[in-house]
């Protein structure tokens, strides 16, 4: 080969390199403007994967092609709960009646919820019901048996009633003679019923100083061959059953009315509960508590997982996951 053809040759081949070079030097700068050709998009790939999680996505119809072709911004502020509702109106629904905020965002589980919470709601009703009717028992089945007066009987040492008579010095000598009505304070659980209601009708059942006011008083300090009792001279003489019957059927009435008030309180727990656990179900629902969202959110085809990851206390990292 004559030195003219090699010289020729060689300055073909320095152009050719030149040539590349100046390409790739365009398409570097290509890419720093978010990648123009699909050379670029091959070459700066894991550039652009960045640039994708920050919030930029692109058209997927031809693979590496052009952001201008059809290239749009992601619009990070919408929300994806179901059926667009808010999660603050759904956990306040939720809050008020168990199971709404669940059937706004679309889930049949909703109206069981609804359903249970109003059962719930009769069944408070219902035993809160049975518990006052009960008691208002209870209290007229006291005033019919038991006086003050014949409690009196007992604490009174000129007393005549051949039953009562000694029979609450006996049991209780601790407590002063009672001479009449207004010395009733002498007990010491003793309140009238004007100072507490409640407390009144309790102590007649509960305590046993307050037995001998009951008008069915079985003397309890003489021997009865009948039941094959004989007496003590102890309080335990006075929680023989058969000393007071009324007594029984009395504390037994209460029994009952405060069962059923129990039972009230625990369908209310029941309420209390569902709000609780719907309020918290809503939430996770709605992704505040790290659940999914309602609906899948998808673009241009393509389903799109929005991701965030703390680090530390001040810093974190939110990106998008598009799956092909």
């Amino acid at each position: 080969m004559s030195l003219r053809k090699k010289w020729l040759t060689g300055g073909m081949a320095l152009v050719l390199v030149m040539s590349v070079s100046s390409g790739l030097v365009s398409a570097d700068t290509g890419l720093s403007g978010l990648g123009q050709t699909r050379a670029a998009w091959l070459l700066k790939h894991d550039s652009l994967e960045t640039m994708a999680l920050a919030g930029w996505s692109f058209d997927q119809s031809d693979f590496g092609s052009d952001v201008g072709a059809g290239g749009y911004e992601m619009d990070t502020e919408e929300e994806f709960s179901g059926n667009g509702a808010s999660a603050g109106l759904t956990m306040l629904a939720s809050m008020v009646l168990p199971g709404s905020g669940e059937a706004i965002m679309g889930y049949k589980r909703g109206y069981l919820m609804m359903a249970v919470d109003i059962f719930a709601w009769t069944q408070v009703s219902k035993y809160h019901n049975d518990g006052e009717d009960l008691r208002d028992e209870y209290y007229a089945f006291a005033d019919a048996h038991y006086t003050d007066q014949q409690l009196v009987q007992a604490y009174n040492p000129a007393s005549t009633d051949l039953e009562r008579s000694g029979e609450g010095a006996l049991y209780f000598p601790a407590i002063e003679p009672v001479a009449d009505v207004s010395e009733l304070g002498n007990l010491p659980l003793y309140v009238t019923k004007e100072d507490d209601f409640r407390e009144y009708y309790e102590n007649l059942g509960k305590w046993d100083q307050f037995i001998f006011g009951w008008d069915d008083y079985t003397r309890a300090s003489v021997e009865h061959p009948e039941y094959g009792y004989v007496p003590t001279n102890t309080i335990s003489d006075l929680r023989q059953p058969w000393v007071s019957r009324n007594r029984e059927i009395y504390r037994e009435m209460r029994v009952e009315s405060n069962d059923a008030f129990k039972t009230r309180d625990r369908w209310m727990y029941v309420n209390i509960g569902m709000r609780v656990f719907s309020v918290l179900q809503v939430a996770y629902l709605q992704g505040l508590l790290g659940g999914g969202p309602a609906n899948n959110l998808e673009m241009a085809g393509h389903s799109v997982e929005f991701i965030a990851q703390p680090y530390g206390f001040t810093r974190g990292v939110m990106a998008a996951k598009v799956s092909f």
